[in-house]
């Protein structure tokens, strides 16, 4: 069976593959997604593992991964806009709707962000957060007289527990409680898909329980963070037709988190 340092240490060298696969294409919008997901995938499974791990290497880690993730998170969020606004405008073909201008100032600002990432400055800020990560896990032991898979169908639990709680109740309309349910949601998950050997009894249902939680939260935080750019992107526009067409896809994301009240 895998011992849980190979686990991460493959997990770590998945992010290495993914980066290169970003650097040859940044244009392709998967490329974007797949590395942030193998960055925050691994940070997820150190949190998993928070109590096993000494407290300075793993706020190290902690750390590194987060800011290595916090660079690609706007270009991800552009992505995620530009496809749902795509969506309104599949959905609502009118004739003399100026979508195509709408969608290359879109991808004008998404080229940039681009840039911005690619710029020596940023890859090296990128490279040394790895190499940090790195360092850690080359040090990094974990007691071989521990039984794990004890330890992480016991943790899978009260994980699962602790969560479906906290979804229980929820309000929808706090933001900031929805995120957070969205991220411990996203670290169960991706917890019980790696570590499913250790633990199989568990954590087929603990994944398919944390993936419809985070897909429930997701869809509101997605549309939330898209209305905030929509309105952003509004008051920057001197084209009338444009602001227009960004309040009424604004509109429609806003529905999704916060649906008008029906006259009784």
């Amino acid at each position: 069976m895998m011992s849980i340092l190979t686990i991460l240490q493959r997990q770590f060298d998945l992010i290495e593959t993914e980066l290169i696969r970003y650097r040859n294409n940044p244009f392709d919008v998967e490329r974007t997604h797949d590395l942030r997901v193998a960055i925050r995938t691994l940070r997820g499974l150190f949190k998993f593992l928070k109590r096993e791990i000494p407290q300075a290497a793993f706020a190290v880690v902690d750390k590194n991964l987060s800011e290595a993730a916090k660079i690609f998170g706007t270009l991800r969020e552009l992505d995620v806009l530009i496809a749902k606004s795509s969506e309104f405008a599949y959905t609502h073909p009118e004739e003399h709707t100026n979508y195509r201008h709408f969608f290359q100032d879109f991808h004008h600002r998404r080229q940039q962000e681009m840039e911005r990432i690619m710029a020596p400055k940023v890859q090296q800020e990128l490279t040394d957060y790895l190499a940090g990560v790195r360092d850690q896990l080359g040090i990094l032991r974990f007691d071989k007289k521990t039984d794990w898979s004890k330890q992480v169908a016991q943790e899978l639990k009260r994980r699962k527990n602790s969560l479906d709680k906290a979804f229980n109740q929820l309000d929808f309309k706090d933001y900031t409680r929805v995120h957070q349910i969205r991220k411990r949601a996203k670290t169960l998950r991706y917890s019980a898909t790696y570590f499913a050997k250790l633990a199989p009894q568990k954590a087929v249902k603990v994944q398919k329980q944390a993936k419809k939680i985070q897909a429930i939260c997701g869809e509101i935080t997605d549309a939330h963070v898209n209305y905030d750019f929509l309105l952003q992107f509004a008051e920057q526009t001197d084209n009338s037709a444009d602001k227009k067409l960004l309040l009424r896809i604004a509109q429609a994301q806003h529905e999704l988190y916060a649906p008008a009240k029906k006259d009784s």
